[in-house]
């Protein structure tokens, strides 16, 4: 792919020239690769912001990880009619120096496309492991942490070796980390996601099968993967309030679940209603705003 920008329309600066021929190659590439584009006014917006976000991701991953702050977000257990802390799950934010803090549905494809997403997230899990492993030694042995991990991540041919490494790096036992995969991960290769599961499952580390309910929700898969908890997807929590069809559908989600000895964590509660009206369906655990 090529950029080209002329001189002196598009600007006097060798940098600024050099800025708008990336963003014209990026054009390029956006509209099919293997071919040329030329720089015009109007295309700097997203492009321009797409290449600096580009830039600067490279440096934050060569500098050491610091610009990529992890956030917990706390998990309650409501089983037995009383809230109890359980854990949290860990979610990475992006703090660049130079451009502010980027939200995570702009810069995880972003860290995909560039083959970036992979040591992000072995930096993710470390210190989500790490950060655990301090709760459990200051009075919360029981406390778990839930990481994501993405199906680039899942792909990867030592992924399970991964896991182990920040197990025996940080000392936190198996069974206080639950990774959340989602069900896109079994749209091209059911056989081969069942064996990396399992082997990961095979180290004592819970796995949740994360945004049930969003998009093509196949109940089938549940017994198909050792999932050991399902989440049921916030937008699926909100519909309750407008649809009583969405309350009955979680309710029948949560028993079948409960009858293959699957445990539910409803994502993105954020009123009391809600909160009482997952509780009356059995759900296991609540998380988001509301707690």
């Amino acid at each position: 792919s090529m950029g080209i920008v002329t001189f002196p329309d598009a600007g006097d600066s060798v940098a600024d020239l050099i800025k708008k021929a990336d963003i014209a190659m990026y054009e390029a590439k956006k509209t099919g690769k293997n071919r040329v584009a030329t720089y015009r006014e109007g295309i700097d917006s997203v492009s321009g912001r797409r290449l600096d976000m580009e830039k600067n991701m490279r440096d934050a991953t060569v500098e050491g990880y610091r610009e990529f702050e992890v956030y917990y977000q706390p998990i309650i257990d409501i089983q037995g009619g009383r809230d109890v802390c359980a854990g949290a799950e860990a979610l990475i934010r992006w703090n660049s120096a130079k451009l502010g803090f980027i939200s995570p549905a702009e810069f995880i494809p972003l860290a995909e496309y560039l083959g970036l997403i992979n040591p992000i997230g072995n930096y993710v899990l470390t210190e989500a492991c790490t950060r655990c492993k301090r709760w459990n030694e200051s009075g919360y042995p029981n406390y778990k942490v839930n990481v994501n991990l993405s199906v680039v991540q899942l792909l990867q041919p030592d992924i399970v070796e991964t896991v182990e490494k920040a197990l025996a790096d940080t000392g936190l036992s198996p069974k206080n980390l639950t990774l959340e995969v989602t069900e896109s991960l079994a749209i091209n290769d059911m056989e081969r996601m069942k064996e990396i599961l399992n082997r990961i499952k095979s180290l004592g580390v819970s796995l949740a099968l994360d945004d049930f309910g969003k998009g093509e929700s196949n109940l089938i898969r549940l017994l198909q993967i050792p999932f050991s908890t399902l989440k049921i997807d916030k937008e699926m929590v909100w519909a309750m309030e407008d649809n009583p069809l969405a309350g009955q559908l979680i309710e029948d989600m949560i028993a079948f679940a409960h009858r293959n000895g699957i445990q539910v964590t409803a994502e993105g509660v954020e009123t009391r209603d809600q909160a009482r009206e997952l509780a009356s369906y059995g759900c296991d655990y609540l998380q988001g705003y509301y707690i």
